[in-house]
């Protein structure tokens, strides 16, 4: 056989194999589909309403559209169901080896979202024949992908349940997410120019958000637990109250805001620490910045958090109990009670590592820590129990001029302010030579503790008619 003849022959192989290839490759990408849908299925707040996936030799469409309850708030106040907000993904996909013949891969998807309803057709009036959202992803032959996310910038107005309307704008989003196969575990990164809501009351606008994070299953067969770290910063946030609105007078700033969260597992085990700072915390005229909140949840097991997580979802999405919680705000306590009670028994801990802000008279500082130590199941129920084992601490230091600020703002004249501060002088005096707090340049400072049933401040035995000198 001669050289042309070879060449012939070799490729006449490849034609005839490469359909078949592309049949495989296109099986391989709707069951993974299938698989992605089915965990989604699995949320409390969404519903696959309909799905269709017309699968060709070359090439493959599909169509999944969402459902969202969507609580609203009626005239009179009262929470109730609004109609569901339906969104659409409708997706091409190219079959591999070669999909489209411009890389080598499993296969490539170019999706965009549709809003259906109202929202949808305000959009369509600000963007025309864009989409809002658009995302392509490129499947490896394991299962795993990477997908770049982008949305232009848009504004549109809708009705916001109380007669009002809510302007909502948004200044598009730039993100890239790789991922392993099966979602087990996944990086992102990504940025969004700007964000805002408007309604006749108030406006919250947001700018220069970077977030970026890199999770992982804690468990194979629960996919919406994952650990890891995710960061996230913010240029500016502000909330305006407008003229004449129930808000009038509202001026909130924060300025280079930051929010990092790491959880680490150990074995079924999770615990999570959380660092929100910002470098300005603008109140009208004040900057109470640095200001710093940093949480931890230690030794959460990881079962018991999934089952409280997801009634927190249910209850979130659920507008009778919406309703119910308007009303009566503990009544969110009874759906948590069960879940909660059986995270209890595994032993967490919570500290709040560290509350500060500045203000005019000096910085405060506050610290806390919680836990419950070695309960039993069968003592979930007896609070004397609960209480035996509860175990506190806490580290307060605050400006004295803060508290004389404080005591004295709601006076209505120099004289009432005058009152205030001496009542206050009073009784900072009493606890200090007591012993309850000691006092030192300028700053108020105690220790409070709980530990076996017996509540300690600044290292003594608390008696609470010690507040009455007697």
């Amino acid at each position: 056989m001669n050289r042309p003849t070879k060449i012939a022959a070799v490729l006449a192989a490849i034609a005839l194999a490469y359909p078949v290839a592309a049949w495989f490759t296109g099986q391989r990408i709707q069951t993974i589909l299938d698989e992605q849908y089915a965990d989604m299925q699995s949320h409390p707040t969404l519903k696959i309403a309909e799905r269709s996936y017309e699968r060709g030799l070359f090439s493959s469409t599909e169509k999944v559209t969402l459902e969202m309850a969507m609580p609203v708030a009626a005239e009179d106040g009262a929470v109730q169901a609004g109609e569901p907000l339906r969104m659409a993904f409708v997706s091409r996909i190219q079959h591999g080896p070669l999909p489209g013949f411009r890389t080598l891969a499993a296969a490539t998807m170019d999706s965009e979202l549709v809003l259906e309803g109202e929202p949808g057709a305000k959009l369509r009036e600000t963007l025309g024949d864009k989409a809002p959202l658009t995302a392509r992803t490129v499947f490896r032959f394991d299962g795993g992908g990477r997908s770049a996310i982008d949305s232009p910038a848009f504004e549109f107005g809708m009705p916001d349940g109380s007669g009002g309307e809510l302007r909502v704008g948004f200044g598009g989003v730039d993100a890239d997410v790789e991922f392993k196969p099966g979602m087990r575990s996944y990086t992102m990164k990504g940025t969004a120019e700007s964000m805002s809501m408007e309604d006749p009351n108030m406006r919250i606008s947001l700018s220069g958000l970077a977030f970026d994070g890199d999770q992982r299953r804690l468990f194979d067969d629960e996919s919406w637990l994952y650990v890891g770290r995710q960061r996230a910063t913010v240029a500016t946030m502000s909330v305006e109250g407008k003229e004449g609105g129930e808000l009038d007078g509202t001026d909130f700033r924060l300025e280079r805001l930051s929010y990092d969260i790491d959880a680490p597992s150990d074995g079924e085990y999770v615990d999570i620490t959380a660092l929100l700072g910002t470098e300005v915390l603008r109140v009208a005229d004040v900057d109470y910045g640095p200001a710093h909140y940093d949480f931890s949840l230690k030794h959460l097991h990881g079962r018991t958090l999934v089952a409280l997580y997801r009634k927190l979802i249910e209850i979130g999405s659920d507008p009778e109990q919406l309703a119910r919680q308007a009303e009566d705000p503990t009544a969110v306590f009874a759906p948590l009670a069960e879940p909660a009670m059986a995270l209890l028994g595994h032993d967490p801990a919570f500290s709040i590592d560290r509350i500060s802000f500045a203000s005019p008279h000096g910085r405060a500082d506050l610290s806390a820590q919680v836990s419950l130590d070695g309960i039993q199941p069968d003592e979930l129920g007896n609070p004397l129990m609960l209480m035996a084992k509860l175990r506190a601490a806490a580290d307060i230091s605050v400006p004295q001029g803060l508290l004389q600020a404080l005591a004295g703002g709601q006076a209505g004249s120099a004289e009432e302010a005058a009152f205030a501060a001496a009542q206050l002088e009073a009784q900072l005096g009493l606890l200090e030579a007591q012993g309850y707090l000691q006092r030192s340049d300028a700053l108020v400072k105690t220790r409070a503790a709980f530990q076996q049933g017996q509540l300690t401040v600044n290292g003594k035995p608390f008696n609470p008619l010690a507040l009455s000198g007697r």
